[in-house]
Formats: structure tokens, C-alpha cells, sequence
């Protein structure tokens, strides 16, 4: 017998399959694009800090503390054209705190400096507290405060 194309129950077979393979590789899918996310927040992280220590070196002083999602206006000329403190799911603070005399002292330092995120997806705070080596000064599981040393 000489057929062309599929009976049902093989197209079925082939559904079943494909949906199968599907709900393995979606979630797979979604950590590698959460861990892309990750990696971005901690190079912006990186670049933030590279703009700050350059505004300290030509004006003497850090800025003071941002408003969420607002970039400092004495780091504008010192970050790349176009940077933002706001990425689709992803927020960013930045901050300065002076240390009082009964502070801890980090490395004879009297401010402390850092890079707030805030993220709604707590699976992405995760990843990127994975990704980060540096000290941490607050944190929580949709909020985080990266320490520029």
C-alpha cells in the first residue's frame, strides 16, 4: 500500500513528543535568560563604580545619594552616553552613606558606597547575588546593596 502523509496517531505521537522536549527546555531556557540578566546588572554595577571613582578623582567627592531609577547628574559625563539606573526588570539606586565616628571604619573610609537593585523576580536577585563577589551591605530577596570598595 502506497500512502502519503501521517495517520492521527502518529501526529499525535510527534505532538506528545515536541511537548514533552518543550516543558524540559523552557525552564532551562528562562535561567539562561535570567543569568544573562544576572551578568548585565553586574557589568552595569561595574561601570557605575568606574564612573564614580572617576567623578572622585576630578571633583574631590562622591555624589550624594540618587533617587530610584535616576542617574546622578555629576556621574552623567563620566558614564556612557545613553546609560540608565533602569532596565526592564530592574531598578537602580545609588547611594552614599557617611560613616560616623563610631562606624566601622572600611579601609579608613568615612563614606560608604554603593549600587542599590531592585527587581521584583526573586529568582533574578538570586542569580545576580550568585554572580556578585563583592561585599554586600544590605539585602533582601527582591533588593540588594552592592559595596563600591
Amino acid at each position: 500500500m502506497n500512502r502519503r502523509g501521517m495517520t492521527f496517531v502518529e501526529l499525535m505521537i510527534v505532538v506528545t513528543i515536541i511537548g514533552i522536549v518543550a516543558n524540559i527546555a523552557l525552564p532551562r531556557l528562562h535561567d539562561v535568560r535570567r543569568r544573562a540578566e544576572a551578568a548585565s546588572v553586574i557589568r552595569d554595577f561595574i561601570v557605575v563604580r568606574g564612573a564614580a571613582f572617576d567623578h572622585f578623582a576630578n571633583a574631590g567627592e562622591y555624589p550624594p545619594t540618587g533617587g530610584w531609577g535616576q542617574v546622578p547628574p555629576e556621574l552623567v559625563s563620566t558614564l556612557p552616553l545613553g546609560f540608565t539606573f533602569s532596565e526592564p526588570n530592574v531598578t537602580y539606586r545609588w547611594r552614599r552613606w557617611a560613616l560616623g565616628p563610631n562606624a566601622p571604619q572600611l579601609s579608613g573610609e568615612s563614606v560608604l558606597l554603593g549600587l542599590q537593585i531592585k527587581t521584583s523576580d526573586v529568582k533574578l536577585m538570586a542569580s545576580i547575588n550568585g554572580l556578585y563577589r563583592g561585599p554586600l551591605a544590605f539585602g533582601s530577596a527582591t533588593q540588594v546593596t552592592l559595596v563600591i570598595d
